[in-house]
């Protein structure tokens, strides 16, 4: 969704010569609130918008970005630097998954070289990582709970408030919180049994696989014969059969499911709902806001549309307007459009929509020929600016070959370009 948004402000916040007055390598430009972007297409890109700022080297190679005193950087998927507020020491420099250094936000201080040892903080959901010689012997904590491995994953102990688990994986596993539940495994995943103990729904049962399960609590039944392939639930407000899975699989209550699979499958839950046909390959989904409706409708990977439809009459909208609409045909082109702002693109390598790194620093190089209107303006841009031409209720202009000839009228003046010189009228300098 946050793709989306940036991708229809773009749309909305600029003339239309102004965003395609730029060339594939170089552009600097400025918006009207301010926000500022200047790049050097492919190798640096640079984009500030209050106290936001990003800057790209040869993306995704290489990102740094910033949020008033924070700032964080990336090296491909692999390496991470960050500094936090300055009110702190908290920082980190990670090149995973080899060195970890930094200070957590309890100002403690961590180092480690995977996987001869060392102490990783605020990592993998753990507040702390402490090992020696990985898989031979690691310790975690989160909050209160103290987990020891030895030789992971075979060996296992965990120890806080209200929770006991130990393991020796695949012979024998514990699971127990206190006043929730007990599970337990033997030779798995062969036996699994589980005793609920909570008052909310008690109960319990086992799964000796591959034959047979059961489960059997206050409010739900659950059966399985050759698990997973055939299962039946029962509960208060939901049931559920899959014979076998994942080919049939049939829900009814809270969650709807048909699911022929690979010919068709529908699944609706609560505001969402979602349709496929000859998975992977086509696929319809729906998602209900609180005043509008959003349609998504793809044919993998070659094309996708969505489309924003008003359920209720706001200040902007009547009820059935379709204010946001776009199309990709992959790898060819493109259209969007939100409220009065629209755009064409031609050509579309990139098979997601709105990815702002490719928006940044690469689909100029391979956009062919784009059409933009926006603010009752519309402009041309082709062959990377070769080419290009705006016109508005008070403006007509043309270039060709970056200034080497052209035309422009603004209202009674007429300016001609001709080998990059300007002759005729000439605007008044504010």
């Amino acid at each position: 969704m946050r793709l989306r948004v940036f991708s229809l402000l773009l749309l909305s916040s600029m003339s239309a010569f102004a965003e395609i007055d730029g060339d594939p390598l170089y552009a600097n430009l400025t918006k009207a609130n301010g926000a500022t972007f200047y790049a050097w297409r492919p190798f640096y890109s640079s984009s500030v918008e209050g106290e936001r700022w990003r800057k790209d080297y040869l993306w995704p190679l290489y990102t740094r970005k910033g949020f008033k005193d924070e700032q964080y950087s990336r090296l491909l998927f692999f390496g991470y630097s960050a500094d936090f507020s300055p009110e702190t020491d908290r920082h980190r420099t990670w090149l995973l998954p080899l060195y970890f250094q930094g200070t957590s936000a309890q100002e403690e201080n961590y180092f480690a070289l995977f996987p001869l040892g060392g102490k990783i903080c605020e990592f993998l959901g753990r507040d702390r990582i402490v090992f020696a010689l990985f898989p031979l012997y690691v310790k975690s904590q989160i909050n209160e709970v103290n987990t020891t491995t030895v030789l992971w994953p075979i060996a296992s102990k965990t120890s806080g408030d209200r929770t006991q688990r130990f393991r020796i994986w695949p012979l024998y596993g514990s699971n127990h919180l206190q006043n929730e539940f007990d599970k337990k495994y033997i030779l798995w995943p062969i036996y699994n049994s589980v005793r609920y103990t909570n008052d909310r729904n008690p109960g319990g049962g086992f799964i000796l696989f591959p034959l047979y399960g059961r489960i059997i609590t206050e409010h739900a039944d659950n059966y399985w014969v050759i698990p997973p392939f055939f299962h039946y639930a029962k509960s208060d407000q939901q049931w559920t059969l899959n014979a076998p899975w994942p080919f049939i699989q049939l829900a009814d209550g809270e969650v709807y499911k048909r699911y022929f699979w690979p010919l068709y499958g529908r699944r609706e839950h609560g505001t969402f709902s979602k349709q496929f046909f000859l998975w992977p390959f086509v696929w319809n989904d729906e998602t209900e806001y609180t005043a509008h409706v959003q349609h998504r409708r793809r044919l993998v990977p070659l094309f996708s549309y969505e489309s924003a439809v008003a359920t209720k009459a706001t200040d902007g909208h009547e009820i059935d307007e379709v204010f946001s609409r776009y199309w990709k045909l992959w790898p060819l082109m493109s259209w969007e459009r939100n409220e009065e702002a629209s755009r064409f693109r031609l050509l579309e390598l990139w098979p997601l929509r709105s990815t702002p790194g490719i928006e940044r620093n690469w689909a100029p190089w391979w956009t062919l020929y784009k059409r933009t209107t926006a603010n009752a303006e519309t402009g041309h841009h082709v062959l990377w600016g070769l080419y290009r031409q705006t016109r508005s209720p008070e403006r007509f202009e043309w270039s060709l070959l970056k200034g080497f000839a052209g035309y422009k009228k603004k209202g009674e003046r007429r300016t001609v370009r001709f080998l990059f010189m300007a002759f005729g009228d000439k605007e008044e300098q504010p």
